[in-house]
């Protein structure tokens, strides 16, 4: 809008308001004689471009700008007009009525400057069809204030021709005001406008009334917590940290008394006497909080980090643990998961959005928890060596990882004291296991006992049946232990881009563990397993002895590559001779590679803040699999030996052994175990071993092997099928997976073989049995397989692709009698088919089961769980409901 139009618009505004004085004089009783002197307000120095004389209702008009009091009193100086009544004399002046003073007030019709009229002139600047008649209210004068004011900045569109209601109003306002799109406004995007420091002061600028209209018109569209960001907005220079102090005090209980004294002192400092409900500051905090956790800018974390200063000035560092947000409230929410060792507590630490820069730390609380529910499982004793070893595969293990997260502590006190305890009261118990593993251990220095793998048998037992069908990688990490074999076997199984399926001999799913040679060490260990036979040697004995095995299929190809062939060069990743034995072959095959990252690892340690391993942390493993999947290799993934890692052992110096062996001299402790046979390789077949991990004979290091603790003798195997082939035959699909107490889930009871109905001997005629009953109760699963439901559904599907009606009877009896949910290796059980992928199996139940996608049958637990949805079921297939 030009300037011209904008003081036409004016000069018609004036007009109308003076004619509307005039006609209430003409109207009043006894008219008027005489000169009426019109005052009238502008908002700027007043300009008259129209002809300054006129006629209203016949009466002259005279218009008279007056930018000053001078001009005034000479505008009221002039002489009347002659031939009326009376004339007016309208007086346009931007001063305030006290500058003009009494004298001249007293001169001016009413007494006081007449304001233009609004309406008007809005509709003129506008140029509009049609005005809202709504605006011409009294409680919408702030809007058409501010409506004036845009459209002589030139901040509305064109409107020429136009309706123009009150919404659309509303919403070029509070765009303007706010830098907000109105059509999306929502709770966060009023709190992320007030984050501005040019809309704040714009806000502040604004006059009363329009911050109160404005205010109104969003609490009208958002809730009672539009006002509260709005009067903070005005209050207070940065909102955001406010809402996140507000969103402590408001999820902390009422009846809290901190708490309360500490919402008292904030809702006063910042609303006085007028403060808000609880309910309204909590839902803008939330909002504010929502806002927050969606970003990550450096102002966000300012914010975050201003709140928690305010807490403090608040003396409310104590209610900290109540944000998910602050950091005091990660700290907070760490040392009371560290004090109870609670589920819980500790999903409160993971819930907090600052878990992701102390991720090594809360790992470690996870870990404390596991293995406080370890303890409350109350592990049993450990009597054979098969035993041990079978549990050490499954479920020990994973208790050596955990508590290697623990050992590295926390740099806070409370929680660094908390994963003292819980690590001294499991290394305790497992250090007793170890005892009993010991106990036990003597009679495997003489011979490999029933049922058990041992290293030097390895390769005839396990790898050579695999290559008889399958091209085989075997992959030899020297010194991975049972624990980092766990960590890195997960890893894997948690890329799903990878593709690979565990499996194993046990038809239960669960892994087993392979006996070692005697002291743990590579030298004895690693060249029996190699050579496949007990002896000590080195590398270049087990290059000599690997290729020529009589076990091998007929015209296998078997290589073995150590450390100086593996790495690539020019570019390459792998060393070419390696590389070339991946390309296709109509023999068979056996790679085997030694990797050395884990044994380097115990020397010189590792710069890592989290001690697990995974695939990637063992230099070669993911191209070394990644050339294994593009070929349909099955992977064999083992070590020599184990290893323990250094937290505090006894130094007994002793230089006829090594590290964690010696050789004997009369005696040995408590915590040594002599050991003698022909599986113990030293020279005179006799050595006294380390049996806990709290001894060494040598130098201290990161780490030891070469002793008798059962994470040393356990060594992991780990088979790995190619993508694309889900099945082995005489293998299992490992479905138990990580133990209970590490999981978290509820051990399922075990089942109960689903009962045959009972067939009753016939009873004579002529002594009818009136008093019992004529069948013995039905299961669910034989309800579920005689129903019209099930049968045509049964029916519809391709008879090579379905299941037999008695396996849907059989899992679904086997599953609800668990409970809902039982482990996949007892359902294949279950099912007949024992070491089927668990996959297939419920895909297949779920092509019946699972009517519309509704998933009466699901696999949960990374595959490791089946559950049926009972309700579900009766919904799906009620003719079989109970």
């Amino acid at each position: 809008m030009t300037t011209t139009d904008l003081d036409s618009a004016i000069e018609n505004a004036v007009v109308s308001r003076v004619t509307d004085i005039v006609e209430k004089l003409d109207a009043a009783r006894g008219g008027v004689a005489g000169r009426v002197v019109i005052g009238v307000r502008t908002r700027r120095e007043p300009v008259w471009h129209g002809p300054a004389e006129g006629e209203v209702r016949g009466h002259p008009v005279r218009y008279v700008a007056c930018p000053s009091v001078l001009s005034v009193l000479s505008a009221l100086a002039l002489p009347p007009a002659d031939g009326s009544a009376y004339e007016v004399l309208v007086v346009l002046t931007d001063r305030d009525e006290g500058e003009l003073g009494d004298a001249v007030m007293a001169r001016l019709h009413r007494e006081h400057l007449h304001e233009v009229s609004k309406y008007t002139l809005l509709q003129d600047l506008l140029r509009t069809r049609q005005l809202d008649p709504r605006l011409r209210g009294r409680d919408n004068a702030w809007l058409v204030d501010a409506l004036v004011e845009l459209a002589r900045a030139g901040g509305l569109p064109n409107t020429t021709g136009l309706s123009f209601g009150r919404d659309v109003a509303l919403r070029h306002v509070v765009r303007n005001r706010l830098a907000v799109d109105p059509a999306t406004l929502d709770l966060s995007a009023l709190i992320t406008a007030v984050d501005d420091a040019a809309t704040v002061t714009r806000w502040r600028e604004l006059g009363a009334d329009e911050r109160r209209g404005i205010t109104e018109h969003l609490v009208e569209r958002l809730g009672r917590a539009a006002d509260v960001v709005l009067r903070l907005a005005a209050a207070r220079d940065d909102v955001v940290p406010e809402l996140l102090v507000a969103d402590v005090l408001t999820r902390a209980p009422e009846d809290d008394v901190a708490a309360a004294r500490a919402f008292g002192a904030f809702a006063h400092s910042r609303f006085g006497s007028d403060e808000p409900s609880r309910a309204d500051l909590g839902v803008a905090a939330s909002a504010a909080v929502e806002l927050v956790s969606r970003s990550d800018t450096q102002r966000n974390w300012q914010q975050v980090r201003h709140a928690d200063a305010l807490l403090a000035q608040l003396n409310a560092v104590e209610l900290a643990h109540h944000s998910r947000l602050l950091p005091s409230g990660l700290t907070s929410r760490m040392e009371r998961a560290a004090t109870t060792l609670d589920e819980t507590d500790l999903l409160a630490v993971e819930e907090h959005h600052a878990t992701d820069d102390l991720r090594p730390q809360v790992r470690r609380l996870r870990a404390a928890v596991r293995l406080r529910r370890w303890l409350d499982s109350a592990p049993t004793d450990i009597t054979t060596v098969p035993d041990a070893l079978r549990r050490h595969a499954r479920d020990l293990a994973w208790v050596d990882g955990e508590l290697t997260q623990v050992r590295r502590g926390s740099a806070n006190p409370v929680v660094a004291k908390a994963l003292g305890r819980i690590a001294k009261r499991a290394g305790a118990r497992r250090g007793e296991l170890d005892r009993q593993f010991a106990r036990a251990l003597p009679e495997a220095a003489y011979t490999r006992p029933d049922g058990v793998v041992a290293v030097e048998t390895l390769l005839p037992e396990v790898v050579a049946p695999l290559a008889r069908r399958h091209k085989v990688l075997l992959v030899v990490v020297d010194g991975m232990s049972g624990a980092a074999a766990a960590e890195i076997a997960r890893s894997i199984e948690d890329n799903p881009r990878l593709g690979w399926t565990e499996v194993v001999r046990s038809p239960d799913g669960g892994r087993e563990a392979v006996l070692a040679a005697f002291p743990t060490e590579t030298t004895y260990s690693r060249t029996s397993l190699l050579t496949a036979s007990l002896t000590a040697g080195t590398a270049d004995h087990e290059r000599q002895a690997f290729p020529g095995h009589d076990f091998w299929p007929p015209r296998t190809r078997a290589v073995l590559v150590h450390k100086a062939g593996i790495g690539g060069s020019s570019g390459a990743d792998l060393g070419a001779d390696l590389d070339a034995q991946f390309a296709p072959c109509t023999e068979p095959q056996v790679v085997a590679v030694v990797l050395n990252t884990v044994d380097d690892a115990l020397g010189r340690g590792r710069q890592a803040d989290d001690p697990a391993w995974g695939y990637r942390d063992v230099a070669h493993l993911p191209e070394l699999l990644d050339r294994a999947a593009e070929g349909g290799w099955v992977v064999v993934l083992t070590s020599d030996h184990g290893h323990v890692l250094e937290h505090g052992s006894e130094h007994r110096p002793d230089p006829t052994g090594a590290a964690r062996w010696r050789l004997p001299n009369g005696g040995h402790q408590p915590d040594e175990v002599p050991l003698t046979g022909p599986r113990v390789l030293v020279p005179g077949g006799t050595a006294v071993l380390a049996a806990t991990e709290d001894v060494r004979y040598g130098a201290r290091s990161h780490g030891y092997h070469g002793g008798a603790a059962l994470a040393e003798v356990a060594i992991p195997l780990v088979v790995l099928l190619p993508p694309g082939v889900e099945e082995l035959t005489g293998w299992a699909v490992h479905s138990q997976g990580p133990p209970d107490w590490w999981t978290g889930r509820q051990a399922a009871p075990q089942p109960k073989p689903a009962a045959a109905p009972k067939r009753r001997a016939k009873a004579p005629e002529t002594q009818p049995d009136l008093f019992g009953d004529e069948t013995a109760p039905v299961s669910r699963g034989a309800l579920l397989i005689s129903g019209e439901t099930f049968v045509n559904t049964h029916k519809g599907q391709p008879a090579n692709r379905v299941l037999k009606p008695e396996v849907f009877r059989d899992v679904v009896d086997a599953v609800l009698a668990a409970g809902g949910r039982m482990p996949a290796a007892d359902v294949l059980r279950a099912a007949g088919t024992p070491g089927r992928n668990p996959r297939g199996l419920v895909a297949a139940l779920g092509r019946v089961l699972n009517i519309d996608q509704f998933p009466v049958v699901d696999l949960i637990d990374d595959g490791r769980t089946v559950v049926i949805n009972e309700k579900l079921l009766d919904e799906q297939f009620p003719e079989g409901r109970r």
